[in-house]
């Protein structure tokens, strides 16, 4: 049987070899008209293995190679500039738009709004497939979006509202500006005793936090008993220098008041300095809108005593999710406020909300895009 079966081995693969040398040599071979039967049958058996076998691999394979060649997402993103605040959402957007490989342009106006028509111009000039726009106004949000509708390219607004016009985002994703001065009135209301004298330093006048805030806060103390503003709302620029000078004026005027409020940490780290060096600390309830790396650092120096605690970071997430479950049509929040905590020195450690975030708060965000419901508990 063994010699047999070596013959009959023996008998295929010569069969197979005299096959290879008649079709290879096919046209040279004049004399050779006709190939055995016996060639032709094994010939077949063997081509129709190696065809199937091709067409499985194809099929496993073809999935795989098809992903590769769908196209990549560039998306265009303009913000003030990249600092502070903005470096948090910088990285918040980034790490979502990482996690889906979709490639990120960024342009940055300073709060020009002749500068933000630019850098869309500029955006939609190198073909980006969807835009995300921080306005430097209601009234600029609306031309960018004209701009965008009329490029055909999907446009969202972020932190700035939008005015009534031609011009419409499919989404518009922000902060409650209202309701976290609002918050930041009622928290104060209800966490200290006495009549309350405030003053307050607010970001960029004229811009739509600002404008917005402003009208949450007096809003909410028209209707709070004991609270008041000492003066004016006062333009700190989001910055501690003039944050620093304008407090140390203040108080070098003679204004009297018991609570002083940050419109973010930089203007609350000026506000901080001042009344050190004006001899105030420890005697003002200081109060900041943000929560963010310096707040903290001024948290555990014991120099803080509330913060309104919001993250730019979840916020970019939040924002880049959204813009991509509406690309790649899944569900998306057509109006949405990203999520805020009042927290005090006693209970930040176990409440705030980071500035910096990674892709363990992937299932926070998609949750929250997709519900809104904000669960710091889904956290990987």
């Amino acid at each position: 049987m063994k010699l047999n079966e070596n013959r009959n081995e023996n008998r295929n693969a010569n069969q197979f070899d005299v096959w290879k040398f008649v079709v290879y040599n096919y046209p040279r071979l004049g004399a050779i008209r006709r190939i055995p039967d016996s060639l032709k049958e094994a010939h077949v058996k063997r081509s129709a293995f190696v065809f199937v076998g091709v067409m499985a691999a194809l099929v496993l394979i073809a999935p795989s190679t098809f992903a590769q060649k769908q196209k990549q997402w560039t998306v265009g993103v303009v913000i003030p500039y990249e600092i502070g605040w903005f470096a948090g959402f910088h990285a918040g957007f980034q790490t979502v738009t990482d996690s889906q490989n979709v490639k990120v342009i960024f342009g940055y106006h300073n709060y020009q709004a002749d500068k933000e028509t630019e850098a869309v111009q500029n955006l939609i000039a190198q073909g980006v497939d969807a835009l995300n726009v921080t306005a430097v106004t209601p009234q600029s949000a609306e031309y960018s979006c004209r701009l965008a509708n009329e490029a055909g390219i999907p446009i969202q607004i972020t932190e700035s509202g939008i005015a009534a016009g031609k011009g419409k985002p499919f989404a518009d994703v922000d902060f409650d500006w209202a309701a976290v001065y609002k918050t930041v009135a009622e928290g104060l209301r209800k966490d200290l005793k006495g009549d309350l004298s405030v003053v307050w330093l607010q970001g960029f006048a004229g811009t739509p936090p600002v404008m917005q805030g402003d009208k949450g806060f007096k809003d909410a103390i028209a209707k709070l008993p004991g609270i008041k503003l000492a003066t004016a709302p006062q333009d700190g620029q989001y910055a501690t220098a003039p944050s620093l000078n304008i407090m140390k004026t203040l108080i070098q005027s003679g204004l009297k008041f018991n609570v002083a409020i940050g419109g973010c940490q930089e203007i609350t780290e000026g506000i901080i300095q001042a009344l050190k060096e004006e001899g105030l600390f420890g005697k003002v309830t200081v109060v900041t809108v943000n929560g963010g790396p310096m707040d903290i650092n001024n948290f555990l120096k014991g120099n803080l005593d509330f913060a309104l605690s919001q993250s730019p970071g979840l916020h970019g997430m939040i924002c880049a999710t959204n813009l991509l479950a509406y690309m790649n049509k899944q569900t998306y929040q057509k109006k949405s406020y990203s999520p805020v905590v009042w927290v005090n020195k006693n209970d930040w450690k176990g409440k705030y909300i980071t500035w910096k975030v990674d892709e363990s708060w992937l299932p926070v965000v998609d949750k929250f895009v997709k519900t809104g419901v904000y669960d710091p508990s889904l956290m990987k």
